[in-house]
């Protein structure tokens, strides 16, 4: 009989008391045992050193030794209503190891097949081993979709995990989160080849760790994969260089399902920053947010990186933040991106779209209500906004190319731009975003005065427009009739030769019969 069948043997007799000797724990062992669909406290379990205060409803177990973690191990396996486990750093019971208290438990849960994140905090991973003890886990449950591992420091071991995830029968992981563990760029290379084996993966973080030059080339490789749908990226905290991002430029320019990609306190200077945009330059780039803070950024660099956003239609926040920019560089940078008054033209071909610039110091006062503005879902709107702001007399000469079309369509854009709603600043000042739609609303001023102003102009200038357009059909009758006289006349002149030729003709043969 086997240790299963050992367990499975005494399952239906023994009691939670004869199991744990704390209440909280055998609170957690009656209802994970119990496996009831409609409690639905049940369904997350944290394992850690000390019992929060959720009286009845507590969901946390502190280990007594191997013998309860054995059990409750084995009740874990059983339960298909568990769907998240959480390891919280914990100290073993006096005389105990961490390895004897943990084996029993993950050799028994191994049996499970419900749960969806595993989250480990904080804890020792054995020199990996605790990854080998979880490869039976990871072949037996398709729904683990969420890994993480956060805050567990150690170089050893890591190649284990890889070996684990990469190896296991089920390829079902969505979200894999890797924060803090110091793992070195060779480990990590290993991690990310595994992890190209899932198709389903959308969602990577290797936030504090050690990824450089390999660990990037290895990326790159990821973005390329076309079973991977990766949608958000998260490389703050790590050891990546110009060089890095040199590597990892040509695989996101064309990875057009990634919408976030976060670079945070690595080692980028400028010429990183006018390689990333390149990609927000392609056209097959749907990045939403790009955050490069606390790097080695200045001013010129980031002029020249606004100026790829001018035609960018999906970017909405950017975080500049603590590198070596000025207040004076940031708004050199983004002023005119975010609303060129130099005409309407200029003013309408704005970025429209970015909402959102992080902490810009003194600069953020003025850039904000651009800023405010773009956050707005309506970009046409934003641009009526923008033009009606800071363009408060409309020449209608430049639209008179547009002959009699132009008037229809003029009214219909004062008429829309009359329904925008603003949001009163003077009553909602400290208002976020999300709120300002809903507090102190008024409409756009003057928008009668100056569409009257506007009809009057393309009135005024009808009389002009009638000439030029009766002046103009004039001159394409004129240029038709000469064209038709050339020809008139080069068929003539063919003609002309023709019978010059047959005349010849006529002449040699009467000449030859005499």
């Amino acid at each position: 009989m086997n240790t299963i069948q050992m367990y499975d043997a005494q399952a239906g007799s023994i009691r939670v008391e004869d199991i744990a000797t704390n209440d909280n724990n055998r609170i957690v062992l009656s209802r994970i045992k119990r496996n009831s669909a409609n409690d639905k406290n049940i369904e997350y379990l944290y394992i850690q050193n000390e019992h929060d205060e959720h009286g009845e409803e507590c969901v946390d177990y502190v280990p007594e030794g191997a013998y309860d973690m054995g059990w409750l191990g084995y009740f874990v396996g059983k339960n298909n209503h568990l769907k998240e486990l959480c390891f919280r750093g914990f100290e073993p019971p006096s005389g105990a190891s961490v390895a004897e208290v943990l084996e029993p438990f993950l050799m028994r849960m191994s049996r499970n097949n419900s749960i969806t994140k595993l989250d480990i905090l904080n804890m020792d991973l054995l020199g990996g081993k605790i990854f080998t003890m979880l490869v039976p886990f990871f072949d037996n449950n398709p729904a683990l979709t969420n890994l993480i591992i956060h805050s567990c420091s150690g170089n050893e071991g890591w190649h284990l995990l890889a070996l684990a995830i990469g190896s296991s029968k089920n390829k079902s992981l969505n979200k894999v989160t890797l924060e803090h563990n110091d793992i070195p760029d060779e480990a990590l290379v290993d991690i990310i080849t595994a992890l190209s084996m899932h198709p389903h993966l959308e969602d990577v973080d290797f936030d504090g760790n050690q990824l450089q030059a390999n660990g990037c080339k290895a990326l790159s490789t990821l973005l390329r994969c076309s079973c991977t749908k990766l949608q958000d990226l998260y490389l703050s905290n790590n050891e990546i260089n110009d060089e890095g991002i040199e590597v990892l430029v040509p695989a996101l320019k064309n990875c057009n399902h990634l919408k976030s990609l976060c670079i945070e306190n690595n080692l980028i200077t400028s010429k990183g920053l006018q390689q990333l945009a390149s990609i927000l330059e392609s056209p097959s780039s749907n990045l939403k947010s790009l955050y490069t803070n606390r790097n080695f950024i200045d001013d010129d660099a980031l002029s020249a990186f606004a100026s790829s956003l001018v035609n960018n239609c999906t970017l909405t926040d950017l975080g500049v933040n603590a590198n070596s920019i000025t207040d004076e560089g940031s708004i050199k940078a983004f002023s005119k991106l975010l609303c060129d008054t130099t005409s309407i033209n200029s003013t309408f071909q704005s970025n429209h779209t970015l909402s959102n610039l992080g902490r810009l110091g003194t600069s953020g006062a003025s850039l904000q209500p651009f800023l405010d503005l773009n956050y707005r879902s309506n970009n046409k709107e934003v641009a009526m906004i923008k033009i009606l702001q800071h363009h408060n007399d409309f020449d209608m000469m430049p639209f008179f190319e547009w002959e009699f079309k132009v008037l229809p369509l003029m009214i219909d854009w004062f008429e829309r731009a009359s329904a925008i709603t603003m949001p009163d600043e003077s009553s909602s000042e400290e208002s976020s975003n999300e709120e300002s739609s809903n507090i102190g609303l008024r409409k756009l001023s003057n928008i009668g005065p100056r569409k009257l102003s506007s009809i009057y102009q393309y009135i005024r200038g009808m009389p002009l427009l009638y000439v030029e357009t009766r002046l103009r059909q004039e001159l394409e009758d004129t240029k038709a009739a000469q064209i038709h006289i050339e020809e008139e006349r080069a068929r003539l002149d063919q003609q002309k030769q023709s019978n010059e030729e047959r005349k010849r003709s006529i002449l040699e043969r009467l000449g030859r019969n005499a």
